[in-house]
């Protein structure tokens, strides 16, 4: 392997030499060295360890980002954002799949810790809360930022207001004159669906309904889960409700499917709407009324708060993005 040494000898320049034209340090080297030190890096065909090369400058450009679950159609295109953004502020993006999972996590964190990247993105309060309560952050000051609510004030984050979001969603659904209204909710630690549930019952309280927790039913954001939960929606509605509120579009398609399948028209018999706008909601059938949410756009502002974070710029602490609620044919 070609190492720094072979390229300062082959150039007949110092080591020191080589590392400020590699480095592009605030010391001057004239054009003529500098061009026989390209020449010989391109000749010997020499590729620097950033590794080395980040221990030296106490930087590695490298961004960890721990997504939740890469299956979901949702993190795709924040990892898209994410990526797009690195690229162009020089940065490499070290990507973890926690499953949810805080064992996962924990472990993925230790990794980038020793990969000593420079800051790590999380999609999700979830995860961050669970980083806080094992004091990884105590012992690892690194650059932090959430996509998704914090859990501390101190670490950035850039989000969408779930809350108003949802409301807006079942006030268009109290408006059609719907006024038992099931929604299919996430987990009770998830900060997406605690916020969302929150608007959920503030529509139903601002419009005179009663909150009835019987109608609020408890999934994990996936198809299979909101497909199973139709069994329990009929149930608990005694076949009087005439509208879902599903906090994810997954979970949404699946209700509509399993609705379908026991010969329930949608919208005619149950208007369903869903929340986030992933690509396949408009191309199921009917297309799904939905909360749109910038996802890519989370992700590329995500990675500019990083670079700024790094570069020591001030920022705000919260970034909220704007929502859209898109009606089609679902309700």
């Amino acid at each position: 392997m070609v190492t720094i040494k072979d390229v300062a000898k082959h150039a007949n320049v110092s080591i020191t030499t080589v590392s400020r034209v590699l480095n592009q340090t605030e010391h001057s080297v004239n054009s003529e060295t500098r061009e026989r030190v390209l020449n010989a890096i391109k000749e010997l065909r020499f590729y620097p360890n950033a590794m080395a090369r980040g221990l030296h400058l106490n930087k590695t450009k490298t961004i960890g980002l721990i997504v939740q679950d890469i299956s979901n159609p949702y993190y795709p295109s924040i990892v898209r954002g994410v990526e797009d953004a690195a690229q162009e502020l020089g940065y490499t993006v070290i990507l973890a799949n926690a499953y949810r999972s805080r064992e996962r996590t924990t472990k993925y964190l230790n990794v980038l810790r020793e990969k000593r990247v420079d800051g790590i993105i999380f999609t999700g309060g979830g995860a961050v809360k669970d980083a806080a309560e094992d004091n990884f952050f105590e012992r690892n000051p690194v650059s932090t930022v959430v996509i998704g609510k914090s859990f501390n004030a101190k670490i950035p984050s850039v989000q969408v207001n779930n809350v108003q979001a949802s409301r807006e969603a079942c006030e268009h659904l109290i408006r059609q004159g719907h006024r038992q209204i099931v929604t299919v909710t996430g987990p009770e630690d998830s900060t997406t669906a605690i916020d969302r549930l929150e608007g959920y019952r503030q529509a139903l309280m601002a419009n005179g309904i009663d909150y009835r927790e019987e109608l609020v039913l408890r999934c994990n954001f996936e198809f299979d889960e909101g497909y199973k939960a139709v069994e329990k929606f009929l149930d608990v509605s005694n076949d009087k409700a005439t509208a879902v509120f599903a906090q994810n579009d997954m979970m949404a398609i699946g209700i509509m499917k399993a609705l379908q399948e026991k010969g329930l028209k949608v919208p005619e018999n149950v208007a369903v709407i869903g929340f986030d706008n992933i690509p396949l909601a408009s191309f199921v059938t009917p297309m799904l009324s939905t909360v749109a949410v910038p996802i890519y756009e989370l992700g590329r502002t995500a990675m500019r708060i990083m670079s700024d974070l790094q570069s020591g710029h001030e920022i705000s602490r919260i970034t909220t993005l704007p929502t859209k609620l898109l009606l089609r044919q679902s309700c």
